[in-house]
């Protein structure tokens, strides 16, 4: 074979792995975790045989995309496994480094390795500021996961610096109508929401996932998870009728796209059953955190946040009813 064969036929194969892994993406994008299972798959394969300068910047990326389907797919181990081997295929203290940090960060905090977590993503961040500077649209995704990080830590006045700085780096690179910026708008959303400023809070979460349904569809799992913060938020108004409708609206959606023992159920299935328990229906609020535990037992943490809150509640509702009126 010829030289020009050779780099023609090079080429083609770093073309392939480009068109898998956009391919592997959208069909993440689409829920359709089969597809980008197989695509992924076959983008790890063929970029073992680019030996071209773009040969370990596409293994990288094959290999990160694969893990974040790991992630996505509730499988916490085995994507935390693979985002360390990615790791040892980066360059100490580049952008790339930066990136697989954060994304074993965010698996991290799934799994409820919360200081660790912290500890990659301010790492990630330091880089990105030294290397980008610090207003850069791309240190969004570390201050709105930070921000996330001390929402599920409780300390929502921390979470709400890092969550408004997301969103308006964001907002300014893409304007109000991206999927992107919406996230960044939710996520600050819940923050307010904990902090008690619910006019804010509502505009912002409402306005998310308006567009989550007219950019993603409505069937997307951004919409799913999202009614289940407005309904949060609904409950806490008050709205039980209202937000017990959207907690059943946007459960049955996630279990449609998830399967029904994915880690992301668990919290909805916890505050669907808290309100069950403020309308009295105290089985059906006790089988749901039941349901909740056995999913998150399997794969999260001892400590992890959402765990806590389910055995209590669970053992709430068992308490006897002096003891429960004393909590």
């Amino acid at each position: 074979m010829t030289a020009a064969e050779l780099l023609t036929e090079a080429v083609a194969r770093r073309d392939d792995v480009e068109a898998l892994l956009l391919l592997g993406r959208a069909s993440l994008d689409a829920c359709a975790y089969d597809e980008a299972a197989e695509a992924f798959e076959r983008a790890v394969a063929l970029a073992e045989e680019v030996d071209d300068d773009d040969g370990p910047t596409l293994r990288v990326l094959a290999l990160a995309d694969r893990a974040a389907l790991s992630r996505i797919l509730g499988r916490y181990d085995d994507a935390e496994q693979r985002y360390r081997h990615v790791l040892t295929l980066t360059v100490p203290g580049s952008l790339d480094e930066a990136t697989i940090r954060n994304d074993l960060a965010v698996t991290f905090k799934f799994a409820g390795k919360l200081d660790a977590a912290e500890q990659l993503y301010r790492c990630s961040l330091a880089t990105l500021e030294r290397e980008l500077g610090p207003d850069h649209a791309d240190l969004a995704t570390l201050y709105h996961n930070l921000g996330g990080l001390a929402h599920t830590r409780g300390d929502y006045a921390a979470a709400e610096p890092p969550a408004r700085r997301a969103f308006e780096l964001r907002r300014r690179a893409l304007g109000d109508d991206h999927p992107a910026v919406a996230a960044d708008a939710a996520a600050l959303a819940a923050v307010l929401d904990a902090l008690g400023r619910d006019e804010e809070a509502g505009t912002l979460l409402r306005r998310a996932i308006d567009v989550f349904e007219r950019v993603l569809g409505p069937e997307h799992y951004e919409v799913a998870f999202n009614l289940g913060q407005l309904a949060a938020l609904l409950f806490r108004l008050g709205r039980l009728d209202e937000a017990g409708a959207l907690y059943r609206r946007g459960l049955a959606l996630l279990e449609r796209l998830l399967g029904g023992d994915h880690p992301d159920l668990a919290a909805p299935l916890n505050n669907l059953a808290v309100l069950l328990a403020e309308q009295g229906e105290r089985e059906a609020a006790a089988a749901l955190h039941r349901r909740a535990l056995a999913i998150l037992e399997r794969c999260v943490e001892p400590n992890h946040p959402t765990l806590l809150a389910c055995r209590d509640n669970l053992a709430a509702l068992n308490a006897d009813p002096d003891e429960r009126r004393s909590r």
